[in-house]
């Protein structure tokens, strides 16, 4: 993993620890953490952090509470809940997403949007516009 990645994911991670609340379903030891984020309209957003060295520092939630125009500014990567259960393994039909998202309430069939953050700052805008979230974001 390099440096910059390492940096990304320690600060996510401290942002997430700090402001946002262990998900009921706990956290992965090693994959993934899983949050409760609570708007000031206190609207819970779950959240899940792609914590292993193998991958990027992605950060999924709800397309509807990223809105818009964070989407537009940051081109995160869509998945669609229609598109879940569509490819097959050699044991049947697979999820398509992280295994930690499968059976998060809010996120694990909902559409999702997956950031890749390549900055603190972005990091940043992320979690701040997901503690905007309003009701009528998300329903």
């Amino acid at each position: 993993m390099t440096d910059n990645r390492r940096f990304l994911k320690r600060a996510a991670l401290g942002l997430l620890d700090a402001i946002g609340e262990q998900h009921p379903m706990g956290h992965q030891p090693s994959k993934a953490n899983r949050y409760v984020l609570v708007s000031q309209d206190r609207v819970r957003v779950e959240i899940m952090f792609e914590k292993n060295d193998d991958s990027p520092p992605n950060l999924w939630c709800l397309k509807d509470a990223a809105g818009k125009v964070l989407i537009a500014k940051h081109n995160p990567r869509l998945s669609l809940a229609g598109d879940l259960w569509t490819r097959r393994g050699k044991d049947g039909p697979l999820y398509g997403r992280h295994s930690a998202l499968e059976k998060m309430p809010q996120l694990g069939n909902a559409d999702l949007v997956c950031f890749t953050p390549d900055s603190v700052e972005q990091i940043g805008q992320i979690v701040d516009r997901l503690r905007r979230v309003t009701e009528s974001d998300i329903s």
